[in-house]
């Protein structure tokens, strides 16, 4: 025994020099350690089942990383490593060169069998990685290997990708590729709100001229009404030239002219107005009278009224689907609750909730993030206002997290850091209230 112990030690010590001679690019060192090593096998094992502790990483994913083509080469030619590693966030060595825009290993990598739809935990795809790095010349490579164009990640599909960086060349790209424009992923605006939001008159032109539909758009803010809030007038200009309806009201507020008005741009209100159609409760329905009115008492606590109606009714459709376990459904009226009042994190958590049932493990643990994110102090229970078990569960949250993070292979911490997250949510999920939530964080 204590001899095999010995020869896995000296396993896991040539493994780590393995890895340190890729990620140092000495390609001489590599070839050294394998000389050493004599068995093929035994050295081809090692470079492919030994990791990085902290990252997962492979020494071809380092290699990837930092562009070192005759490294690549010399694993997967001459050792025959595995091409398609994940390390722990599931990022693949040609994900790896594509970040780093090694543009000849990610051919090189590709040509010799290189899987490029993988997604990371993020839902990032080569090709997503592409895009936010704006190389043109990889987003052709990548779009020509037949990329999933319409892959959905954390920021959204490719377009919306590119759309929201007013990327115009990954915009054509992708478009010319045949990218859907009216195809996108709920958890992102719609193409043409990413163009009005990234001021990229460009591209919504680009997605205008590919039928993008001016009146899609799941919730908040519509086109249209993204447009009435810029200065720029020829956002709003080219949506109603391309069909926009300045009278939808489907999970809004405030209609288009409304948020012109309330930002005061006139100009705005004055190219809404011949087109809209007139809003009752405004008593004087003018230029100066809807902008007048838009910032009055009266106005704003009418509309709040309105606002905290809607949100009864998307939350009761919400917890009805929860309660007949059509979580999607119920996933996407938190969605859109979320989109119009994004600071009562019960609906962030029971949206999470409902996505872990649903398996969607990556979005639910990101939805975690954002609690934090908006409320930093929230998770820490304090005083006897919280319930009495919060305390335990954030500690055993803390205990399986750091479990899970030092082993992420098993499968007993595995699943009870699902069960503490769940325990985590539930908890966090009772708070209802803004005020609950401030009162929480100010102790």
């Amino acid at each position: 025994m204590p001899w095999i112990l010995f020869l896995k030690l000296l396993l896991k010590v040539a493994g780590a020099l393995i890895i340190e001679a890729g990620a140092s690019g000495s390609l001489n060192r590599l070839k050294a350690i394998r000389k050493k090593v004599k068995d093929e096998r035994e050295f081809l094992k090692i470079c492919d089942e030994c990791s990085e502790f902290s990252t997962g990483r492979t020494v071809l994913h380092h290699a990837a990383a930092i562009g070192h083509y005759e490294i690549c080469k010399f694993l997967i030619h001459n050792v025959k490593v595995y091409i398609n590693p994940m390390d722990y966030k599931m990022t693949t060595p040609v994900a790896e060169a594509v970040k780093g825009e090694h543009v000849k290993i990610v051919e090189f990598l590709i040509k010799h069998d290189a899987v490029i739809a993988i997604a990371d935990v993020e839902g990032l795809t080569p090709l997503h990685l592409a895009i936010l790095k704006g190389n043109r010349e990889l987003i052709e490579l990548l779009l020509v290997k037949h990329a999933h164009i319409e892959a959905e990640s954390l920021d959204g599909t490719p377009l919306q990708v590119a759309v929201s960086r007013g990327n115009a060349e990954a915009v054509k790209c992708l478009l010319s590729h045949g990218a859907n424009p009216n195809h996108f992923y709920e958890v992102v605006d719609c193409p043409l709100v990413c163009a009005v939001k990234s001021r990229s008159l460009e591209c919504m032109d680009l997605l205008l001229e590919a039928k993008a539909d001016p009146n899609l758009y799941l919730s908040g803010l519509s086109p249209l009404g993204c447009a009435a809030k810029e200065g720029d007038t020829k956002f709003l200009e080219s949506l109603l030239k391309a069909g926009a309806d300045p009278n939808l009201a489907d999970n809004v507020i405030y209609k288009p002219i409304e948020e012109a008005a309330l930002v005061h741009n006139r100009a705005g209100v004055e190219i809404l107005f011949p087109v809209t159609k007139r809003i009752t409760h405004f008593p004087n329905w003018t230029v100066d009278g809807i902008t007048e009115y838009a910032h009055s008492e009266e106005f704003t606590a009418m509309n709040t009224a309105r606002l905290q109606r809607k949100l009864n009714a998307i939350n009761f459709r919400a917890t009805k689907y929860t309660g007949d376990k059509n979580y999607g459904h119920a996933v996407l009226q938190y969605r859109i609750a979320s989109s119009l009042y994004q600071y009562n994190l019960s609906w962030v958590t029971k949206r999470s909730l409902c996505q872990a049932r649903l398996g969607i493990r990556s979005h639910a643990l990101f939805g975690a993030r954002k609690c934090m994110k908006l409320l930093p102090n929230l998770p820490v229970p304090r005083h006897g206002e919280i319930p009495a078990g919060a305390n335990m569960i954030f500690k055993k949250f803390l205990k399986a997290g750091l479990t899970f993070m030092m082993d992420p292979y098993n499968e007993v911490a595995c699943r009870a850091f699902r069960v503490c997250m769940y325990d985590y949510f539930a908890w966090l999920s009772q708070i209802n209230t803004l005020e609950e939530i401030l009162s929480f964080r100010d102790h």
